[in-house]
């Protein structure tokens, strides 16, 4: 079987192109690390925030451009300047000009902070009776943080230690303040993206 000259041309331009685009292209693995099999809204979020501050890190506009598409997709804002601030820069240098992750009436909410080696930061939301909630946190690549949800008697509801990829999922029964515990168990300082869906 003989190829027709005009097979023979394409076959040599555009197999090499798409190969070549391929090789480029961030694969999905490389972006964020292998979620549990349960993982929730709120982990992927997390997770993605935290991938999407090491992109930026490390220069990697076409990682950070995908994983922004996908915290769009989610609806995923921030809830205060801070965040509104990092997720500024992460677009300025991303390779895409898609509206900026603000303003979203739905979908979940994100805070951005800190965390010294062994520091424990406490936060507290109100969380409605009957309404499904989900939280997760996510640090720097392989800091392990330990997320402890509390009730309004400080009882512990939910605790994930490490927190990576994990949430904490629950319907409360009645609308009370519940406390929020973000720990770094490791031995370096690192940012955390703690997310409510």
């Amino acid at each position: 079987m003989t190829m027709s000259p005009r097979l023979l041309v394409y076959t040599a331009i555009v197999l090499p192109l798409t190969l070549a685009g391929c090789a480029t292209a961030p694969a999905e693995g490389s972006i964020r690390a292998a979620l549990p099999a349960d993982a929730g809204s709120a982990a992927f979020a997390a997770t993605d925030l935290a991938a999407a501050q090491g992109a930026y890190d490390a220069g990697d506009s076409a990682a950070l451009t995908i994983l922004l598409d996908r915290l769009r997709n989610r609806g995923v804002r921030p809830l205060d300047p801070d965040g509104e601030q990092t997720v500024d820069r992460w677009s300025q240098a991303a390779t895409e000009s898609g509206p900026p992750l603000r303003g979203r009436a739905l979908g979940p909410g994100f805070l951005r902070g800190r965390l010294k080696p062994e520091e424990l930061r406490a936060t507290s939301q109100i969380f409605l009776a009957g309404k499904p909630t989900e939280i997760s946190v996510a640090g720097g690549k392989g800091q392990p943080l330990r997320l402890r949800l509390l009730d309004a008697k400080a009882n512990v509801v939910c605790e994930r230690d490490p927190a990576y990829g994990r949430s904490c999922r629950f319907t409360p029964i009645f609308t009370q303040r519940y406390s929020i515990e973000i720990a770094n168990r490791g031995a370096n300082e690192t940012s955390y993206y703690l997310v409510f869906d």
